[in-house]
């Protein structure tokens, strides 16, 4: 083994001083000097450059990002619209109390009088109702027709309603009356 390195070596050897002899020989071919540069070694390392991260969204993250928004755009209208709701609603109730505080007066009992005309519109018909209501409660009756005359000039279709209602009172009054003045004249 040692005698196949010495043959390669004593080969390799030939070959280069056989090589430079022939270069030496021709004519512009540039021969090249390496020269050793002498350089100082830093004692420190150089500065590392700044790396800046950009993070930018992905895809699914702008859509989830996109559906968040208008979920939450959807439930702040839906906020909205129940908050304006519940004021429409809080308003009706303000005025419809006000409307029937209007109507019931302050200088009559309500409750027992209340059942008796309720009482007496059903065991009777409309006219007895009519009767009661004018006689158990006279200032709540008056403020109720006041009231109401007041709806029907905004409504001609209760005005006829209640004409016909009326007319209909009125006749059967007019037969109660009558029917009491031949009750007296026969006793």
């Amino acid at each position: 083994m040692l005698r196949i390195l010495k043959t390669t070596f004593s080969k390799g050897v030939a070959g280069l001083v056989v090589g430079s002899a022939a270069l030496s020989k021709i004519k512009n071919v540039p021969v090249v000097y390496a020269e050793e540069q002498k350089q100082k070694l830093k004692i420190y390392d150089d500065p590392k450059p700044e790396i800046i991260i950009v993070k930018t969204p992905t895809r699914l993250e702008q859509g989830i990002k996109h559906t968040r928004l208008r979920v939450s755009q959807a439930i702040s209208d839906l906020e909205q619209h129940i908050r304006n709701v519940t004021d429409q609603w809080i308003d009706i109730e303000q005025t419809t109390e006000r409307e029937i505080k209007g109507i019931i007066s302050p200088n009559e009992r309500l409750m027992p009088d209340v059942l008796y005309v309720v009482v007496a519109g059903l065991a009777g018909s409309l006219a007895a109702r009519k009767i009661s209501s004018y006689y158990f409660l006279p200032q709540t009756s008056r403020n109720m027709m006041a009231k109401l005359c007041e709806y029907e000039k905004r409504s001609p279709e209760l005005m006829k309603i209640h004409n016909s209602v009326s007319d209909v009172a009125n006749n059967t009054k007019q037969k109660f009356d009558s029917a009491i003045i031949n009750l007296k004249n026969i006793t």
